[in-house]
C-alpha cells in the first residue's frame, strides 16, 4: 500500500493501479481511499467508464455533492441517464450527512414511547391497541430509514447495447435500449436475468449486461 501511494504521488498511476487493484476489496478500512484514487487513474487513462463505476460505488455508500456532480459532468459528455442531480441527490446529501444526528433524534423517540407504555403496563393502566400500533409501524419506518442507502443496488450497464425486457426471457418485448454506462437499480436474480428499475420503467435485464456497483 505504501508503495502504491508513493507511485500514485509520484503520477506512476498504471504502476500504482496494478498494486490498487488486488487490494481494494481486501483493506476496508482503505477502500473508499483507494477508490477515489482508482477513479482518478481512470480519468487519466480516459476510461470514463471505470471511473462512473468507482465514483457511483462511493456515491452510493456516502454521496457527496462533489461526487454527484463529477458523475453528472461525465454523464452529460457520454450522453447518459441516470447521472442528473435531482431531488434524490439532495435528500441522499442531507440524510448521509446528519445520519447520526437524525438516528440519534428517531431512537430516542421511539425510547420515550418505549417508556412511556413500559410505565403505563408497570402501573396496570389500560394500552389503547392503536398506540402498539403505531409503535409497530415507526418502528418499522426506524429500521426502512437506517437501511435505505442498502436498498438502491446501483449497477453500470457494461455492454455496448443491452434491453431491458418487460418480463424475464429473450423473447419478452423491449421496454427500452440501454446504452453502455447507463445506470440501473437492479434487485433479485431470476435465472440468467435480474429485475431492475430504468427511468420510471420496471424490467428486466441479463446479469451479463451489468457490472453491480454496491
Amino acid at each position: 500500500m505504501t508503495l502504491a501511494d508513493s507511485l500514485f504521488k509520484s503520477n506512476r498511476l498504471l504502476e500504482a493501479e496494478k498494486i490498487y487493484l488486488p487490494i481494494v476489496e481486501t483493506q476496508r478500512s482503505e477502500n473508499e481511499t483507494i477508490r477515489l484514487k482508482l477513479a482518478y487513474i481512470a480519468k487519466a487513462k480516459n476510461d470514463w467508464l471505470q471511473e462512473l463505476y468507482y465514483l457511483s460505488s462511493l456515491q452510493a455508500e456516502q454521496d457527496r455533492p462533489a461526487i454527484a456532480k463529477r458523475l453528472q459532468e461525465i454523464g452529460d459528455r457520454q450522453g447518459l441517464s441516470g447521472f442528473q442531480i435531482n431531488l434524490m441527490d439532495q435528500f441522499l446529501w442531507i440524510y448521509f450527512t446528519y445520519f447520526p444526528y437524525l438516528m440519534g433524534f428517531l431512537f430516542a423517540l421511539a425510547f420515550y414511547v418505549v417508556g412511556i407504555l413500559s410505565f403505563k403496563k408497570v402501573k396496570k393502566m389500560k394500552i389503547k391497541a392503536y398506540s402498539l400500533y403505531y409503535l409497530g409501524f415507526y418502528l418499522l419506518f426506524l429500521a426502512w430509514f437506517a437501511n435505505f442507502p442498502a436498498l438502491l443496488q446501483y449497477g453500470i450497464i457494461t455492454k455496448e447495447k443491452a434491453y431491458l425486457r418487460d418480463y424475464a426471457s429473450s423473447a419478452a418485448p423491449v421496454k427500452q435500449m440501454l446504452k453502455k454506462g447507463n445506470r440501473i437499480i437492479h434487485w433479485q436474480k431470476k435465472d440468467i436475468w435480474v429485475n431492475c428499475y430504468f427511468e420510471g420503467e420496471l424490467g428486466y435485464v441479463k446479469a451479463d449486461d451489468y457490472q453491480p456497483i454496491n
